[in-house]
């Protein structure tokens, strides 16, 4: 059996992190201006600012960092930043949710829900997790923004934003390639290049190859193999062994068009594919316990059993427009508008087992159309102010067949369409009262509305089916909609007493619109729509820059929950039929504090020590619970929330020896991750133990010609950690991990 892997060390570039869960590593020693916090901007308020001067807690990852750390998509991101979770149902990848401070961890896997998290990518907010799956390659930066957001673009959310910013400089030719390879056969290659076409135009392509990289072993059906568990099906299949299950088999590409129309006016195009046939990571049964009558011979978190080696493919592409036009000095009009879709069809087991009993087969397609326009002040006077509008269409087309064979002796087919619009009116003003103090106040109005359509039948392919015996509200047909809206804000004031401090508190409020349960459909009471959640948010820190990149950031925060959507018993009134289903739920309350930190121990001649880290300290509660059940109620309320460990953090030293010809740095970072609950209802099995990653890593650059050689050790100690933990069934994480590779910059 191969031998185990880990994850990466990654050389800290700056990480500028407002907030306490940031976790910095910073580029070479010698580029001291680029750790300085004060030198760092970002446009993640919509206009260009230093982040020692945004009051808010933010967190950004310079493009150098992301490709140092090897963070190739959303779950690596979020791997990589304290306070932020990620949980991967049994679709492994295919299927996860992020939280930030506890918000989002009840999130539905399923491609129709909101997620608490606002993701964009080069402005664009992504509806759906399904388009998640779009791996990171030619990144400017990243920027992550906890808290309600909404005020100033997109759309809104409660746990906080994540931009993603692509490169797009073509003034002058430039480019990269870059090549790398590691444990498990695992390559990864990466190119891009700009080319100027003109004084006023030119054009940016990249691309991504991903090949390689599984850790699992399958063991195939084991002792179920040949075994008929139900009478009138097939016998459980054996597909043998399978070495290195989980390759990954991705391609991605970017074409980017930079065009100064006007000397006011400026328009960018983009076009965007991702192809993804790799195989999905399937979760292991816990040796020596029960799983839906399965007993897993062995113990191994890396090995598998199951029936079937499932197939997947998974596709996004899409075009988007930024226009910009400056119609004076004083007037800005920005304009940004998006259509890109998502195809996916995945194999999956959802028990851990061979038994086929929750195994699923999804196919959905996700259609995406936004628009939005912001009109801004550029005067310099004595407030600025952006004031917009949002507009989203989405469709989602969704199936599920359920293999239920070895349960109820057929195949259920769940098929559903759901239409969603959202329209908005947003403003942000800030006041500058002094010099040292300025008010910022926030308003956005929300129009959301939505319809559901759909059924889920008996297949019956083996004319053997229980279902009219064990299931008999199948079949069920649904037509549903739902309209609602909301006003929320937000009221930030700082104070600057001198350049090296900045000092703030606000008070805001952040909603999530409601929806319909995505999963498998089985009453009328689980078609039925949930409501918004809302959340109100209280929040107070400081920022200190001093000099030689010295920062010090803190932030306190309370939120507190309204109509909390997650999944308990519901029931349709005047009926006596009851079912696991998404709904509203709870009053809650998330709390804690955000510190980051960094400094250079030494600097002399030619060698330099840098230092940075992070830490979350969070709690949380489900403080009323609502249920038909009140077992529910008794099993649910006082819980912490999913996905919110008490403590999270990183640490990492990074040292620099730079000459006139070339430059070596040596990093080593460590990241903790407490134990956290996967479940709401906090079931000690689903408990997901504390764990602690160490990476390292080696490079040497040299200038001319700028190639750069690197070496890496991921997960140095190889601690086995979890993506999703249950009673019975769990998900693994990656092993140990050594890996090398080169990049040419011209």
């Amino acid at each position: 059996m191969p031998q185990r892997k880990g994850n990466m060390v990654y050389r800290h570039t700056i990480l500028a992190g407002v907030s306490l869960s940031v976790l910095m590593t910073p580029l070479a020693m010698a580029q001291e201006e680029e750790r300085a916090m004060d030198t760092i901007v970002v446009t993640a308020q919509k206009r260009e600012a230093a982040i020692q001067d945004i009051s808010a807690s933010i967190q950004v990852l310079s493009g150098d960092a992301i490709a140092e750390r090897s963070i190739a998509n959303f779950e690596d991101l979020s791997n990589e930043l304290a306070g932020v979770s990620m949980t991967a149902d049994f679709g492994g990848s295919a299927s996860t949710v992020v939280s930030i401070r506890g918000v989002g961890g009840t999130d539905d896997y399923r491609p129709n829900g909101s997620p608490s998290v606002a993701m964009h990518v080069d402005n664009i907010y992504q509806s759906s997790n399904a388009f998640l799956v779009m791996p990171f390659f030619d990144v400017e930066r990243a920027e992550v923004l906890k808290g309600p957001q909404g005020t100033l673009y997109g759309r809104n959310s409660t746990a906080g934003v994540v931009n993603i910013i692509s490169r797009s400089d073509s003034d002058e030719l430039n480019g990269y390639v870059t090549g790398q390879y590691e444990s498990y056969d695992r390559f990864r290659g990466e190119a891009a290049v700009g080319i100027p076409l003109s004084d006023r135009v030119g054009i940016r392509i990249a691309g991504v190859v991903d090949q390689g990289g599984g850790y699992q072993d399958g063991m195939g059906a084991g002792y179920l193999g040949g075994v008929t568990a139900v009478a009138g099906t097939p016998a459980i299949p054996d597909p043998g062994e399978r070495e290195g299950w989980g390759d990954r088999d991705l391609f991605a590409g970017r074409v980017t068009l930079n065009a100064e129309l006007t000397d006011v006016t400026d328009l960018q195009l983009r076009v965007f594919k991702s192809e993804d046939n790799g195989e999905t990571l399937y979760p292991d049964s816990v040796g020596g316990v029960s799983n839906s009558g399965w007993v897993e011979p062995d113990n191994d978190p890396y090995t598998f059993y199951s029936h079937r080696y499932g197939e997947r493919e998974m596709s996004v592409e899409g075009v988007s427009a930024n226009f910009s036009h400056a119609f004076s000095d004083a007037l800005d009009l920005d304009i940004v508008a998006g259509y890109q879709t998502a195809d996916r069809y995945i194999e999956g087991e959802g028990t851990g087992s061979a038994i086929r009993i929750f195994d699923y087969n999804f196919s959905d397609s996700i259609e995406q159309t936004s628009f939005e326009a912001r009109l801004s002040n550029n005067d310099g006077g004595a407030w600025d102010w952006v004031a917009g509008i949002y507009y989203l269409d989405d469709t989602v087309d969704f199936r599920t067949d359920l293999l239920a064979e070895d349960a109820y002796a057929t195949v259920l087919v769940s098929d559903y369409h759901q239409n969603r619009t959202s329209q908005a009116m947003f403003g942000q003003a800030d006041f500058y009262l002094s010099e040292q103090f300025t008010l910022t106040t926030g308003i956005r109005y929300t129009d959301d509305e939505a319809d559901y359509v759909g059924s889920t039948t008996d297949a019956d392919p083996y004319g053997a089916s229980l279902v009219p015996y064990v299931l008999p509200v199948v079949p069920v047909y649904f037509d549903e909609s739902l309209a609602e809206d909301n006003v929320s804000g937000r009221i930030t004031l700082s104070y600057q007493p001198n350049e090296a401090w900045n000092i703030w508190a606000s008070v805001g409020n952040g909603y999530k619109a409601g929806g319909f349960d995505g999963s498998t459909i089985f009453s009328e009471a689980e078609a039925l729509p949930f409501e918004s959640e809302t959340v109100t948010a209280y929040e107070a820190g400081f920022k200190f820059a001093g000099s030689n990149g010295t920062y010090l950031n803190v932030d306190a925060f309370l939120y507190q929950f309204d109509n909390l959507q997650a999944n308990t018993v519901s029931i349709i009134e005047g009926q006596e039929t009851s079912a696991n289903v998404r709904t509203n739920v709870a009053e809650a309350e998330s709390y804690g504090l955000d510190i980051a930190g960094g400094t250079t121990l030494f600097e002399q001649g030619a060698h330099s020590l840098w230092i940075d880290g992070s830490a979350t300290l969070l709690e949380s509660e489900i403080l009323d619970f609502e249920s038909v059940d009140p077992d529910q109620v008794a099993i649910n309320e006082g819980n912490s929330l999913p996905a919110s460990p008490n403590l999270s953090g990183n640490i990492g030293l990074t040292y620099v020896y730079t000459s006139s010809a070339w430059e070596v740095s040596t990093s080593l970072y460590a990241r903790y991750k407490g134990s956290e609950y996967k479940r709401l209802n906090n079931d000690p099995g689903t408990e997901t133990p504390s764990y602690t990653i160490l990476n390292a890593r080696a490079e040497l650059e040299m200038f001319d010609p700028s190639v750069t050689f690197f070496a890496f050790a991921n997960n140095l100690t190889d601690e086995t950690y979890f993506l999703d933990y249950g009673a019975t069934a769990r998900l693994v994480g990656k092993p140990r991990i050594f890996g090398v590779g080169a990049r040419y910059n011209f």
